[in-house]
C-alpha cells in the first residue's frame, strides 16, 4: 500500500477570503497510488478526488492515496482563512 503520504499546501495554508488553496496529496508508493479521496475533518464522506483539490472553506484537511495493496491517510493539514 502507499507509504509517507503526505499534502503539500499551494501558495500557502493561509488564504484571503474568496480565494482557493490547492492541496496536493503525495505519496510514495509500488506500484503508485491511482486514487487519491480528500476528506474534511468532522466530515464523513469524502469532498474531493484526485492528486490535487481546490479547498475553499477553512478547515482541517487530510488526503487518502490508493493502490491495488491498499490505501493510507495523511496527517491533517490546517487551511485558514484570512
Amino acid at each position: 500500500p502507499p507509504r509517507s503520504v503526505s499534502v503539500s499546501i499551494s501558495p500557502s495554508a493561509e488564504i484571503v477570503e474568496g480565494d482557493s488553496v490547492t492541496l496536493i496529496c503525495i505519496s510514495d508508493s509500488n506500484p503508485p497510488a491511482l486514487n487519491f479521496s480528500w476528506f474534511k475533518e468532522d466530515e464523513s464522506s469524502a469532498v474531493g478526488s484526485g492528486q490535487s483539490f481546490s479547498a475553499l472553506p477553512s478547515g482541517r484537511f487530510y488526503c487518502e492515496a490508493h493502490n491495488q495493496h491498499g490505501s493510507q491517510r495523511s496527517d491533517a493539514v490546517t487551511v485558514t482563512v484570512k
